[in-house]
């Protein structure tokens, strides 16, 4: 196992949103993609309306595990 497999994520210093912001409707994951300074962008698909909205999560550093 590499050591990136074997680190862990601590939890984010702000939540993903759940519910589409349009028509309060659930949103699915569709893709989570590294961004800069460890920080990561969550994108999610409303169930009800299908808008597509965009997370930007900033993660505290990795923390071996």
């Amino acid at each position: 196992m590499t050591q990136l497999e074997t680190a862990q994520h601590a939890q984010p210093a702000s939540a993903v949103r759940s519910h589409c912001p349009e028509c309060r409707g659930r949103l699915s994951v569709l893709r989570v993609f590294g961004g800069r300074k460890a920080s990561e962008y969550w994108t999610l698909q409303c169930n009800r309306c299908h808008s597509i909205h965009l997370d930007i999560i900033k993660q505290p550093p990795l923390v071996a595990g």
